[in-house]
């Protein structure tokens, strides 16, 4: 009965052609950002459109309130809508006094195009591209975060295309494959259900900087025992696991606490720049 059951699931999806990759992305169109609940001066905050592979996608450049102007952060967003859905995170990092830059990959938000692992490696490097010309840049003080489907762009920026200051990753999935078989408990192909791989294991196995993970002990959608401790596993050193108690996919910095989460991210800045 059991297997009847399964084999129904899956003729299902075969049905619906239920690609993962439309549940993976999430997009929200939008012809304006809100930034809702923004605490973030007006001056500090500059919209900006780019051009990647033809396509225009858009971020939010938000400059130091003065505390660190010398330290960046690229922050590259999870699956769900677009920048407006992540903005209290931003004004979080902003409270470091650090320059945060974060954009819609293409299809999200204003960005044109569609969504795809291809398109997630060129918009994030696009992305780079855009924070190396700012003048605030400093080659040497560049961090990058990712947040769920983000570390898909950051940790591939960090494998194959720049040594950060450090790298900061929250809630990673490992792959395809384990995204996969932890959510829908079937012993499916991946390849059968989404078009790419979305290998962060191989990207952060090649990574010469210092990583500190978060991870939610709860997390039922990415789960750590499938996921975040086989990046942190297969990750070099110098690294650092906060596993967060009660915690879920969204919630990591509400569960730590405002100032615990800031606190951690300091720290470990500090310490990469005194590797």
């Amino acid at each position: 009965m059991k297997y009847k059951i399964l084999n129904l699931i899956f003729f299902l999806l075969i049905l619906t052609s239920c690609e993962l990759d439309s549940n993976l992305f999430n997009p929200e169109k939008v012809n304006e950002y809100k930034l809702p609940g923004n605490t973030i001066p007006d001056t500090l905050i500059e919209e900006v459109a780019l051009d990647s592979d033809g396509n225009k996608i858009y971020g939010i450049w938000v400059s130091s309130n003065g505390g660190r102007p010398g330290i960046t952060i690229l922050y590259c967003h999870g699956n769900k809508h677009n920048i407006d859905e992540y903005w209290d995170r931003v004004m979080l990092l902003h409270e470091l006094g650090i320059n945060v830059f974060i954009f819609d990959y293409r299809g999200y938000g204003k960005s044109e195009g569609e969504s795809s692992e291809a398109g997630i490696y060129a918009d994030s490097e696009t992305a780079l591209e855009y924070v190396e010309s700012r003048p605030e840049y400093d080659s040497d003080s560049l961090c990058f975060y990712g947040y769920s489907l983000g570390n898909v762009g950051s940790m591939y920026l960090a494998a194959n295309i720049k040594d950060p200051l450090c790298l900061f990753s929250e809630a990673p999935f490992a792959s395809a494959n384990s995204l996969i078989q932890g959510s829908l408990i079937l012993d499916i192909p991946p390849r059968w259900l989404m078009d790419g791989k979305f290998d962060n294991v191989e990207n952060i196995k090649k990574i010469n900087t210092p990583f500190m993970l978060f991870h939610g002990e709860d997390d039922n959608f990415v789960r750590f025992r499938d996921n975040g401790k086989v990046i942190y596993t297969a990750a070099p050193n110098p690294k650092e696991l906060v596993l967060v108690q009660n915690a879920h996919h969204t919630n990591v910095p509400s569960k730590m606490g405002k100032e615990n989460y800031i606190n951690k991210i300091e720290d470990w800045i500090q310490f990469s720049i005194e590797q």
